[in-house]
């Protein structure tokens, strides 16, 4: 019972933490597409869909591989990971300021796709690293309720941020913005100060070294999907309009971010987990059998959980947004977008245990291989789909995230083949000499 307990807490406060963070994520994006005119919101999400791009790369080569390697060990080697980590994560955030300036200052201002927005976000890249390299270090050394708290201060910090704007009618994208950028900068300070910690300690060359197996591959990945992300944007944007762009970001943060930061939250608990039963896998005997079938039990189990829970929400969020949609004006035309967007988030929701259990087993290429298949067919169907407009894009982003699932069943069963201790040495066989 109290084994129960202590289970039920971790897993409550890593769902709430995961909440938090969410929240924080889409305050700007529906608060910008309530309060701004839809103009200034497109040029809002499109600056947002490139700080996320970098942020989300980062997370891949840093935050990630905590997850999956740093959560195998304690003491000193988890601890020079963690300060190794986080030195990388701050040259991430220069690099990243240097590259938005320069985006920026070269960027046209006067076509169709705004990036005149995005030098809000150069001052607070490097506490963005930060904040969220410092989340996965609590959740790879199981410690959700740590990372609740640095996330509480992002959340709270932004949300007073953003009611002072709003109370002074200063509601604008730079606003949120900088918002967003304070909050994790709150957040990023708490951290570092309660753990007396120095971001500039590390050795990025020796994370490097030590974690290339994984980094790479999980940073290979994270282009492949940031930059089919960025694209979804820049292809609507350029093929049909702003407008409708915020309308398909809209419907996307309402119905489809709340699953991705679901599936965010589960990943950080599962696959710390998942690591361990891969690792413990390899031992010989009947410690290594039992750990192979406890990490393919565990997927199974969860994969039809998942399928029951994404079944209902196609059932009930679907008529209900779709509903909210149409009595509203000001987003009326995006109401079809909910049933394909529904269909979509159950696909992901599916897709988590199988995509938890491959980052445990270290399968960095496996994946990489699985979000090129995802990536081709998704912006292939955006492109043909948006022929027929919005709608269709949408459906045809459907038809990406299906095949993308199919893949990731494919290639982990492929992986499986390899999970457990390692078959044991034949007998050698004797020649007549020896027989005699």
């Amino acid at each position: 019972m109290q084994a129960l307990r202590v289970a039920s807490r971790f897993v409550g406060a890593g769902l709430l933490d995961q909440v938090v963070i969410a929240t924080a994520n889409a305050a700007n994006t529906l608060l910008g597409g309530i309060l701004l005119p839809k103009d200034q919101f497109g040029a809002l999400a499109l600056a947002l869909s490139v700080g996320y791009f970098s942020m989300y790369l980062n997370r891949a080569f840093v935050g990630d591989v905590l997850l999956a390697l740093a959560s195998r060990f304690d003491g000193e080697h988890r601890g020079r990971l963690i300060r190794n980590g986080l030195t990388t994560a701050l040259c991430s955030g220069v690099t990243t300021m240097i590259v938005f300036t320069v985006l920026w200052l070269a960027w046209p201002h006067d076509g169709n796709i705004d990036l005149d927005e995005l030098i809000w976000l150069v001052p607070f890249m490097v506490p963005l690293m930060l904040h969220d390299t410092a989340r996965c270090d609590y959740l790879a050394d199981r410690r959700p309720d740590k990372a609740l708290g640095i996330d509480l201060v992002w959340a709270g910090t932004q949300g007073v941020v953003i009611v002072l704007m709003i109370l002074t009618g200063n509601e604008s994208p730079g606003g949120f913005l900088a918002a967003w950028g304070i909050g994790a900068t709150a957040g990023a300070t708490v951290y570092l100060l309660r753990g007396r910690t120095l971001p500039w300690r590390g050795n990025p060359k020796a994370w490097l070294a030590e974690t290339r197996h994984l980094s790479g591959w999980f940073t290979a990945t994270a282009i492949v999907a940031q930059v089919q992300v960025l694209s979804i944007s820049f292809l609507v944007a350029g093929k049909l309009s702003k407008i409708e762009l915020g309308n398909l970001r809209f419907v996307q943060t309402v119905q489809l971010q709340p699953v991705q930061n679901l599936v965010a939250a589960i990943q950080g608990l599962l696959v710390p987990r998942a690591s361990r039963a891969a690792a413990d896998a390899a031992k010989p005997g009947a410690e290594g059998a039992e750990a192979a079938a406890t990490l393919r039990r565990q997927t199974r189990q969860l994969a039809l959980a998942f399928a029951v829970l994404g079944t209902l929400m196609v059932v009930i969020v679907w008529p209900l947004v779709s509903w909210v949609l149409t009595a509203t004006d000001k987003f009326a035309e995006a109401a079809p977008l909910a049933l394909p967007i529904a269909l979509q988030g159950a696909v992901y929701l599916l897709q988590v245990p199988f995509t938890a259990a491959m980052r445990g087993m270290h399968r960095a290429r496996m994946l990489f291989v699985q979000y090129v298949v995802f990536a081709t067919v998704s912006l292939t169907g955006l492109s043909v789909g948006a022929s027929q407009g919005l709608q269709g894009a949408a459906w045809g982003l459907l038809t990406g995230s299906t095949t993308g699932l199919i893949c990731m069943v494919v290639l982990y069963g492929y992986a499986l083949k390899s999970v457990g201790p390692p078959a044991p040495s034949p007998a050698p066989r004797l020649d007549a000499t020896q027989k005699a």
